[in-house]
């Protein structure tokens, strides 16, 4: 078994990046999720939520790129000409954090807080969107996985602190030593990686009239993999360990699927005929999850294990399963799992 691909995608539901190696962080892949896109909260006045393509498909007509230490954006949509792109250059560590606007982010039910990136960008998306948009930089502040969590019980989220552990772990030294080791993410969805098969893949194709093949970049996920295995053997997945270093990511939980499967990322709209039923073709057979019943299961999420961090994984290094489960695990995520 060897990784075939690689993708982080530094903003948040707009289209990733293929990279030919990447660096384990406790939060995923360095430069992933690290900005989002916030619009109006329409329900709470005042508030922002998350953009995200079920519900805004036009964000895959967004293209990044990461050169240096810039992230540019390019926006393509049907019939631009690809002489005269509309690109945005960001840079992908912002300098002037102390400067920027703090704005609350809450993404099922995880909250945290992010740094308004300023007018200039706002500007540039608002007026592609047709509505208020802001780009919002992560800048390490966490975000608590709320869900399955490495060698914990399926409903074991993080511990909430009292008083007195709040101000323990504020301090400089002592802190550091007394955190639990939950989960923390950036603005990804419920873990910090996300694993698919080749396997898997073609057998979603099989689904589709001949000829058609799924795109893999509607599945978003970090690590694609080859291997002589079955379709969906990926179910049973617990551990992989990764070329020389050993890189070790464990596998808590799985990936129920929704309608941003349906939309053709060449229009930013919903797909037709068989392709924008993608969902519904995997709804007969692979609603496998008790946690998640009525969405179909497509990949793992994973976790670097803690000695992993800093390593980095590469197109074409060996991968050895190293951990089986016995039976499916069943996902947990408060407010999404059922």
């Amino acid at each position: 078994m060897r990784i075939s691909q690689l993708w982080v995608y530094p903003v948040k539901s707009l289209r990733g990046c293929v990279v030919p190696q990447a660096m384990l962080t406790k939060e995923g892949f360095y430069l992933d999720r690290r900005f989002v896109l916030l619009q109006p909260d329409q329900e709470n006045p005042g508030h922002w939520k998350h953009m995200a393509v079920s519900r805004i498909s036009q964000m895959v007509l967004f293209h990044p790129s990461v050169s240096g230490d810039r992230l540019t954006i390019t926006y393509r949509p049907p019939g631009s000409a690809p002489a005269d792109p509309q690109t945005l250059e960001v840079p992908l560590e912002p300098e002037n954090l102390a400067q920027l606007r703090r704005v609350d982010v809450n993404m099922h039910l995880s909250p945290t807080k992010g740094f308004d990136m300023g007018e200039k960008y706002s500007k540039w998306f608002s007026d592609r969107f047709g509505f208020k948009v802001i780009l919002a930089y992560w800048g390490n502040n966490p975000r608590l996985v709320l869900g399955n969590l490495p060698g914990k019980p399926t409903t074991q989220g993080p511990k909430p602190k009292n008083a007195f552990t709040k101000v323990i772990s504020s301090l400089p030294i002592i802190g550091p030593m007394l955190e639990e080791d939950d989960g923390v993410i950036a603005f990804n969805d419920c873990a910090p990686y996300l694993v698919i098969t080749e396997p898997s893949l073609a057998d979603v194709s099989k689904r589709l009239p001949p000829g058609v093949e799924m795109d893999v970049t509607k599945f978003r996920a970090n690590i694609l993999l080859k291997t002589s295995d079955p379709a969906w053997v990926e179910d049973f997945w617990g551990e992989l360990t990764f070329g020389d270093e050993g890189a070790k990511i464990l596998l808590t939980g799985n990936c129920g699927r929704c309608k941003s499967l349906n939309v053709d990322y060449n229009t930013g709209e919903s797909g037709t005929g068989r392709d924008g039923e993608v969902l519904k073709l995997l709804q007969k057979d692979r609603r496998v999850d008790q946690g998640t019943k009525y969405s179909p299961i497509f990949g793992r999420y994973g976790f670097a294990s803690k000695e992993s961090e800093g390593m980095v994984l590469k197109v074409g290094s060996e991968v050895i399963l190293s951990k089986r489960n016995e039976e499916r695990t069943r996902f947990y995520w408060p407010g999404l799992s059922t």
